[in-house]
């Protein structure tokens, strides 16, 4: 079981999360539309990573972003942004279930799961995963900066 990429994303999470912490409650009139403002901003990245839209996901990855795949590899967003340019790298299918967003001041953390159809360097791989994104809100714009993907096991129970 490979632990560590879990360790550096629940490090950079509270990292993210820990100047907010104290002041982390939004009103319950902003906590709706902040949430709905990430979950939008989730769905243009995952539609962008369907149709290869290198230049959306330009806008949508902060510059300091981190991704850390379900193999165990990590990208950096120009790592992520070439392999999809290239097209080493493509998604034909990405859909979402039980997608939950938790706000602390100006971050979100999004979780749930996917059923995902990749191409990686002319391979097709069908797979289920765990997911962890963190956005921040930079100069008034949501940016993902973390992504953790965890493959489930075909055979594991779910919450």
């Amino acid at each position: 079981m490979q632990t560590r990429p879990l360790v550096v994303t629940l490090g950079v999470l509270a990292l993210c999360c820990s100047a907010e912490l104290a002041h982390c409650e939004p009103s319950p009139s902003e906590s709706p539309v902040a949430a709905e403002q990430v979950l939008k901003i989730d769905e243009a990245r995952r539609v962008a990573m369907l149709h290869n839209d290198v230049a959306a996901l330009e806008r949508l990855f902060a510059d300091d972003l981190t991704i850390f795949w379900g193999d165990g590899s990590t990208d950096t967003k120009s790592s992520a942004l070439a392999a999809l340019r290239s097209h080493a790298l493509s998604y034909e299918r990405l859909e979402y279930e039980g997608t939950r967003v938790r706000l602390y001041g100006s971050t979100a953390v999004v979780t749930g799961r996917a059923i995902i159809r990749y191409r990686s360097e002319g391979h097709i791989t069908d797979t289920q995963a765990n997911l962890t994104r963190a956005y921040v809100q930079q100069q008034g714009q949501w940016r993902l900066v973390a992504s953790q993907t965890t493959r489930i096991p075909q055979g594991t129970k779910h919450l």
